[in-house]
């Protein structure tokens, strides 16, 4: 992230700004969202239903070195405070991955190395969310995530 930072001070016309996102340091976390009775079938697209949304809270990922990896380039940021950047705004927010099945969500992860692993225990209570639900659910990897906007100095 060092050198992403340098090459970004590099090529930023004075009072350019360098946006970045990236996962927080904090864990990643699984849901069971499905629709109370009365909501339409794709639930998740319409703004109407949020409030008929029911969320079943099934665990945390396992992380490994990637928690880290997401620290070290917050870290980054900071430092580029004292290279020539000033920072602009930052906010965190949930980034939600959808899965409409476990089999997805499993091969999603196994094609994703950076994300965190799940435990077999929390696929199973993953799986006993989703067939306890009262409509078609869908299973949620929320990731924590921030967005930085930094200014180049002149």
């Amino acid at each position: 992230m060092l050198s992403a930072v340098a090459e970004a001070r590099r090529v930023l016309r004075p009072h350019g700004i360098m946006l970045d996102v990236h996962p927080t340091g904090e864990p990643t976390h699984l849901e069971v969202w499905h629709a109370e009775y009365g909501a339409v079938d794709n639930f998740v697209e319409h703004a109407d239903n949020l409030a008929a949304i029911c969320r079943t809270p099934v665990g945390w990922l396992e992380h490994d070195e990637s928690l880290q990896d997401f620290t070290a380039a917050t870290d980054a940021l900071a430092e580029a405070l004292d290279q020539g950047f000033s920072l602009q705004r930052s906010t965190t927010f949930d980034y939600r991955y959808f899965f409409d099945s476990l089999d997805e969500f499993t091969e999603y992860l196994e094609d994703n190395e950076e994300h965190a692993r799940a435990s077999d225990e929390l696929l199973e209570r993953a799986l006993m969310a989703m067939k306890e639900a009262v409509t078609t659910p869908k299973l949620v990897m929320v990731q924590r995530t921030v967005v930085t906007a930094l200014r180049k100095h002149v």
